[in-house]
């Protein structure tokens, strides 16, 4: 009679809403069994041949994202969140909020659902979706140099399945530029008239139907701190693919052009993928000094010119991937989310490189209305990055068992700028293909310099 939703549960469900037939809002997935087996065998005095294999779960991220998502939806009520209520303004110098009416019947204020769950773009998802796994495996060798040093190569590998999807979600099956959207009597939109459901409007939706790989050789020098010197390489050249999202979860990161069959324009390098990554650190404590190699044998120069460390972290990878994406519903299917779905298309004979791009922006073209793009996901490179940090530290020992400590730090000591990700959205018109900023988008990145006093005791 009111014109909402009736109470839950009871009588007078609208058509094509059921209640769970297992009374549960996602199933349980009662095969998630992680065996682990690894073994190492020393062939020599000096080698180890090493390997293991194992399945692992992914038991947060989905777990957290899809808890949030069933709050505010129907047959749910909203929410009032207020925030910064400890911030005084001038206009506002104590608190002002007051509760809603929640049985309010009009205005942004109203707590009551809406009286179908169709009309609504939420956050919805598969209730037979399962938390991602990962079959893992690793073998490797590993030599001793020396009394000191170790050398190891290891072939590491994984197979991920079961990974999110996310997306918009019942829209148009096939693209074209005749799609027609459905409206109720309101006026509210719902699904197209090809639409798996058509009397409900493109909606968010997760599945667990995307799959991953990982193969990588893995390769370190480690030298344990022996003689005043410690250091360690490591080496990894890596490929991950998958067809799945590139963010933290489903529609938090790239989505799949035709949420249908992800796998048809969306299988390709994952969004994580580094190509080559390198990382270096060494400590060095000088050997001038008291008990040291290079003695005055005079304690009080010994004490002046002795104890310095010098220590040093270089790291360096492979430029991210991306995609070259048009943000508007170009493929007239209603995927559009709060994320661009389309790929661009790739043009045969590109343009010369235009100056001051990162990538040869001629080289895509926004696609024809009612088609998908032709571009592969992620086919394109970002910036490579380095960074190299390094601080000198002084002691100045009191007794056997106590010293002052001198340090000075050095965070990016060259000043070196780490580029962002270039604009890869073709909509954006002249930032498309440029960069404008620094990498995470943080200043802290540029060179830093500190002092500080430590004692040790």
């Amino acid at each position: 009679v009111r014109g909402f939703a009736p109470c839950i549960p009871g009588t007078g469900l609208p058509a094509n809403v059921v209640v769970s037939p297992n009374e549960k809002l996602i199933d349980n997935t009662p095969t998630n069994v992680g065996p682990h087996l690894g073994f190492a065998l020393k062939v020599r005095e000096n080698t180890i041949v090493h390997g293991a294999v194992g399945i692992v779960y992914d038991n947060w991220a989905g777990v957290l994202q899809l808890a949030q998502n069933v709050d505010g939806l129907w047959p749910d009520i909203g929410q009032q969140e207020p925030t910064n209520l400890n911030v005084p303004s001038a206009s506002s110098p104590t608190p002002t909020v007051t509760s809603q009416n929640p049985l309010a019947s009009s205005g942004s204020g109203s707590f009551v659902p809406a009286p179908t769950p169709f009309s609504q773009q939420g956050f919805e998802y598969d209730p037979r979706m399962k938390d991602p796994y990962s079959e893992q495996w690793s073998f490797g060798v590993q030599q001793l140099i020396g009394s000191s040093t170790t050398v190891t190569v290891n072939y590491v590998g994984a197979s991920t399945h079961r990974l999110d999807v996310g997306g918009i979600y019942n829209g148009a099956l096939t693209p074209s530029p005749t799609n027609t959207q459905n409206f109720d009597a309101n006026g509210n939109p719902l699904g197209y008239t090809d639409s798996p459901f058509p009397y409900i409007e493109p909606t968010f939706y997760d599945r667990s139907t995307g799959r991953g790989n990982y193969n990588a050789l893995q390769a370190s020098l480690d030298r344990r701190f022996a003689n005043g010197l410690s250091y360690s390489v490591a080496y990894t050249w890596s490929k991950s693919m998958d067809v799945g999202g590139d963010g933290y979860f489903g529609v938090e990161g790239g989505v799949p052009q035709n949420a249908y069959d992800p796998g048809q324009y969306d299988r390709s390098v994952s969004g994580l993928d580094l190509k080559q990554i390198l990382a270096v650190n060494t400590l060095y404590q000088i050997p001038v000094g008291r008990g040291k190699r290079f003695s005055t044998g005079n304690g009080t120069l010994d004490y002046i010119l002795g104890n310095w460390q010098i220590n040093n972290i270089f790291q360096a990878h492979s430029g991210s991937p991306l995609t070259c994406l048009d943000g508007n519903d170009v493929s007239n299917t209603g995927s559009l989310g709060f994320v661009a779905y389309e790929h661009c298309d790739v043009v045969p004979s590109p343009a010369p490189k235009v100056a001051g791009t990162w990538f040869n922006t001629n080289a895509f073209v926004a696609p024809t209305f009612g088609t998908y793009g032709d571009a592969g996901r992620n086919t394109l490179r970002g910036p490579s990055y380095w960074d190299w940090d390094s601080s000198v530290f002084r002691d100045f020992p009191v007794g056997e068992r106590r010293q002052f400590q001198f340090r000075a730090e050095a965070y990016n000591v060259a000043n070196h700028v780490n580029l962002g990700q270039p604009d890869g959205a073709i909509t954006d018109g002249p930032t498309f293909g440029t960069i404008s900023g620094t990498a995470y988008d943080n200043t802290a990145l540029n060179r830093q310099l500190q002092i500080a006093v430590k004692f040790v005791f």
